[in-house]
């Protein structure tokens, strides 16, 4: 080990500024995992993958000529599963090591030191840099490193719907994006769990439902309260009482967290506390992993909900790149925004889809309620999912719909656009639309608060906007069907500059454009009806 050094990273005063019958998430408890046979395919993606970022190891390098020199002393503490390499902000390299035991993780943590420590807070911390003292030839190593770079082209598309999923195998996220995410997760665990052993910290949103895109924001959720290990026991912690609701718990410990965070963690350059949002979180930024990220607290229906919809995306291949182009059509479109405010969201965006595919003339999703039973309460540790119907049997009936995924696109772009929310209640629990006067321009239930509109905060105008630039995508679309394109073109295909042009400032025939994108869309499903 002479002549190599591994410091540990540290916060600097410059710092300051998966699916069968059962599934429940007392899965990330490791004893009742392996003692469950039958689990859902996202519980066992969440464990795995936490599995690899505990077992992991993020380390700074001077330049990519290190890599070798890093990654070969590393070796000497324990078998090296993977390696990811990612550029930094400047010439800086990061190096994401997998060790195959956890325990050569801690070998190597032992013999790690500080340096500024009279200026530093020394935080013993899974982000390391290494510095290579002898300058000696690179080493040969037993691994491959893998680099950060784009996901894999799969062939030169031929029609719209190899198109459409393409484009989601080349832009969703990647192998180093979801091992970095997750390892931000176990750091903020790592961070936690002195004073809470029992903590969790879950990705919850586009990072794990399936539909996630390069370089989207991380979501978070830290579970504080604990699994109950031994309830018989005639023993229990004392515990300090909050007085006030669960939002106003949530709102005190992300208070405090967040001061953490940018106090004490290396690698957290941005905090910002938003605490009087219906769900509280703090936003922040990690330079090292080069993430963003919104931290709540206890907000468990958040990782059902993704659980849901990854869970629809296991029913059918179609679901996800489908879902993705609806995402991509409506940012382009500008129907969404980063920002929040009086336009519909991407989460209400995929329900409508979901509720879509629930009613096509031969279904390719069930209902909700038809395989999924919503099992306790979301303050208590036993909320989870409860399967109804083996997955095998609900593909096979998925499979009895013969639709492409252009013809899915072009159908539920036509049935935005034919605009049927006035004084309509969706709900994928039913998968039913009924009439409901709610006084909102458009109402789409949240499954896991039935009296809950999860479009309650769109206006009418925005609801309108949405309407027609769906009913000019469908109209370009089906005139684009057959058409052989590649994968620079699908803007064009749906018809993105044709909106843009129809919805500027400077266009005043707005209406006369909609009327004939209708003509022409009632004389298609006229022409196809006979």
């Amino acid at each position: 080990m002479a002549g190599v050094r591994l410091h540990a990273r540290f916060s600097s005063f410059e710092d300051l500024d998966s699916f069968r019958k059962i599934s429940t998430f007392k899965v990330m408890n490791k004893e009742v995992f392996e003692g469950i046979k039958s689990t859902s395919t996202f519980q066992q993606q969440l464990h795995l993958r936490k599995k690899e970022a505990e077992r992991s190891i993020l380390i700074e390098l001077y330049n990519k000529s290190h890599v070798p020199h890093a990654a070969s002393t590393c070796e000497q503490f324990g078998e090296v599963k993977n390696l990811y390499t990612y550029r930094g902000e400047s010439e800086n390299v990061f190096l994401l090591l997998e060790f195959e035991q956890e325990d050569s993780l801690k070998r190597l943590l032992s013999q790690c030191h500080y340096e500024n420590i009279s200026d530093s807070f020394t935080v013993h911390s899974r982000t390391v840099r290494f510095e290579n003292l002898l300058h000696k030839s690179a080493p040969k190593l037993n691994i491959k490193a893998n680099e950060e770079g784009a996901n894999r082209v799969l062939s030169k598309v031929k029609t719209v719907s190899e198109l459409i999923e393409d484009l989601y195998k080349t832009e969703k996220i990647s192998e180093l994006d979801t091992r970095r995410r997750y390892f931000f997760c176990s750091l903020v665990k790592d961070s936690l769990s002195g004073i809470f052993p029992y903590c969790d910290v879950l990705p919850f949103g586009s990072s794990v439902n399936g539909i996630g895109r390069k370089g989207c924001d991380l979501d978070i959720m830290i579970r504080l309260y604990p699994l109950q290990n031994n309830e018989d026991s005639e023993f229990c912690f004392v515990s300090k009482i909050c007085i006030g609701n669960v939002q106003e718990l949530q709102k005190r410990s992300l208070n405090i967290l967040g001061d953490f965070f940018r106090t004490f963690l290396p690698g957290f350059s941005s905090v910002k506390k938003i605490l009087h949002a219906r769900v509280p979180i703090v936003k922040v930024t990690h330079r090292l992993l080069e993430i963003e990220c919104d931290i709540s607290v206890n907000n468990m229906s958040a990782i059902l909900m993704s659980e849901m919809l990854y869970f629809c995306g296991e029913i059918d291949l179609r679901v996800r790149p489908l879902l993705y182009a609806v995402k991509k059509w409506a940012k382009e479109a500008c129907v969404t925004y980063d920002s929040p405010g009086s336009w519909i969201t991407n989460f209400g965006l995929s329900l409508l889809v979901v509720f879509f595919l629930q009613n096509r003339p031969v279904p390719i999703l069930p209902s909700l309620n038809d395989a999924v039973n919503i099992n306790g309460a979301e303050c208590m540790p036993n909320f989870h999912l409860e399967y109804l119907t083996p997955l095998s049997e609900l593909q096979a009936n998925a499979s009895l719909n013969t639709e492409t995924l252009a013809e899915l696109l072009n159908e539920f772009l036509s049935f935005i656009g034919s605009c049927p929310f006035n004084n309509k209640h969706y709900s994928i629990l039913s998968g039913k639309a009924t009439d409901k006067n709610s006084g909102s321009p458009m109402w789409v239930q949240y499954p896991l608060e039935e009296d809950k509109n999860v479009t309650k905060n769109i206006s009418q105008k925005e609801m309108m906007d949405m309407c027609d630039k769906a009913l000019l995508s469908s109209s370009c679309l089906a005139g684009n069907m057959q058409l052989q394109r590649t994968s620079s073109d699908l803007s064009s295909i749906i018809g993105i500059q044709n909106i843009k042009n129809s919805f500027s400032p400077k266009n005043t025939n707005l209406k006369s454009v909609i009327s004939k994108e209708m003509q022409k869309n009632i004389s298609r499903m006229n022409r196809r009806a006979s």
